[in-house]
């Protein structure tokens, strides 16, 4: 069935009366063809541009007569190939991207960028610096820009923004990149702390956060290999393979215990200091002389470290009796009474005025049991350093001559740690560079309890040397 004419095609075919009579006497299937020509346009200019193409050819032939053959001759339809189409739309294609190139990508190096949009408008760049990453992305998202993360090492907390390009308060097109620099956080691992560690031990654990080891050996009160100084310093931050340098407590010499039975106490004491060893006397019952040293503990030659303790055992002095005499037991009183004359001073050597030739520790000891005070001065010696060399009374007080050694260290400024507690005293002394000996000191007070009361000496003292401070014991 042919297609009906639609209005606009005839309303034109009227306006032109060749062209209307030569459209109605095609055959049937042109005249069928001519409309599918004109309705196959989808857009209104597109179907009127058809319409008068449709009138002007068929107005431009003559029109068939009465005579001739009542079907008119066709006319050919202007050319209405698909193919033509789909190649122009290919060249549009073609074109649209080659515009998207040249005003996007050439201008970006071949990088990929953020949209193949074309934006004209402007945005300002918010200001990120010094908040976290997140957060900064957030904002320059909604100001409709691009974020490009660098991270980098910075003391600022991990995730800080610590640089943006461009700068806050630049104006910029929106899909702009803004480049961020974001801390990695602090550099380098924290050191742990190994004070007061056996050495393999602080070691291990050094190594297991991926840092060296430097041991070093150095004098100290400490159990020997422990560590007793680390440097850095527990909770620095170092980068992995720093070497960690630590100070090892140096174990004293181990020297042999002579063998002291049988001599006196004072005579056995000397022979210990000398050694470098220190001596706890204990009085036992025993048949043997008076003030002779009937055991020890190491027993002789044992191996000692030097500034250990030998424990003497000596023979308690009998108390003094008296008995009735007569005129025939006159030899034998005077001969008692010569023999306890002959017989005192080496008492009072071995009791306590005569600190020659003993070491400070020991003659600290026994002045301290004697509830007296010392007062020690170094000096220039031939004597081996902390012996006493020379003593002497000054009321209350015992005053010691000890020796510095031949070459004494310079000397240096002693701390005061008067009114400090033990504890605080020790560290500050020995972090000077000083030994220390504590001594007991009764007090009435119950505030100085367990502090400083007196120190000795004051001022300055060879480096190296031994400060001998008293602490409160109220009781």
């Amino acid at each position: 069935m042919p297609r009906p004419v639609p209005a606009d095609l005839e309303d034109a075919l009227a306006a032109s009366p060749a062209a209307r009579e030569r459209f109605w006497a095609l055959p049937p299937d042109q005249l069928d063809r001519w409309v599918a020509y004109v309705e196959r346009s989808r857009f209104p200019g597109a179907r009127r541009r058809r319409v008068a193409e449709t009138v002007r050819r068929l107005g431009g032939a003559p029109v068939a007569t009465e005579t001739a053959e009542p079907r008119a001759a066709a006319v050919p339809l202007p050319r209405d190939d698909w193919a033509v189409w789909l190649i122009g739309l290919a060249l549009l294609a073609g074109l649209a991207a080659f515009l998207v190139w040249l005003t996007v990508y050439r201008h970006h190096d071949n990088q990929a960028a953020p949209a193949a949009v074309v934006v004209t408008a402007k945005t300002d760049v918010p200001k990120v610096v010094g908040i976290r990453q997140q957060a900064a992305e957030f904002q320059l998202k909604e100001a409709k820009l691009g974020a490009k993360v660098i991270q980098r090492e910075a003391k600022k907390p991990k995730g800080i923004v610590l640089s943006q390009a461009p700068q806050s308060g630049t104006r910029v097109v929106q899909g702009s990149v803004v480049t961020l620099v974001v801390s990695k956080g602090h550099p380098g691992v924290a050191v742990p702390k190994v004070v007061g560690l056996a050495a393999a031990d602080a070691a291990k654990q050094l190594q297991a956060k991926g840092f060296g080891v430097t041991l070093k050996q150095t004098p100290a009160k400490a159990a020997p290999g422990t560590v007793v100084q680390q440097s850095p310093q527990a909770g620095k931050r170092a980068k992995r393979g720093t070497a960690v340098t630590l100070a090892v407590a140096k174990g004293a010499a181990a020297v042999a215990v002579p063998d002291l039975t049988g001599q006196t106490q004072q005579d056995a004491v000397a022979a210990l200091q000398q050694q470098g060893l220190n001596a706890h006397v204990v009085d036992v019952a025993s048949v043997k002389p008076a003030g002779t040293v009937v055991a020890q503990n190491p027993a002789p030659n044992s191996k000692v470290q030097q500034g250990g303790t030998v424990r003497l055992n000596v023979a308690r002095r009998a108390p003094a009796t008296t008995s009735a005499t007569t005129t025939t037991q006159a030899t034998t009183t005077r001969a008692t009474t010569t023999q306890a004359t002959t017989t005192t001073p080496t008492q009072q050597s071995s009791g306590g005025n005569d600190y020659r030739g003993m070491r400070l520790s020991a003659a600290v000891q026994r002045i301290v049991e004697g509830r007296q005070e010392v007062v020690v001065q170094y000096v220039t010696s031939t004597r081996p350093a902390g012996v006493v060399v020379a003593n002497s009374r000054d009321g209350s007080r015992v005053r010691l001559q000890v020796s510095a050694g031949a070459h004494p260290q310079p000397s240096t400024s002693v701390p005061d740690t008067t009114g400090e507690d033990s504890s605080t005293a020790q560290d500050d002394l020995t972090g000077a560079g000083f030994s220390v000996i504590t001594a007991q000191w009764p007090v009435g007070d119950q505030a100085s309890d367990g502090v400083v009361v007196f120190q000795t000496p004051t001022g300055s003292a060879p480096r190296g040397s031994t400060i001998v401070v008293y602490v409160g014991a109220a009781g």
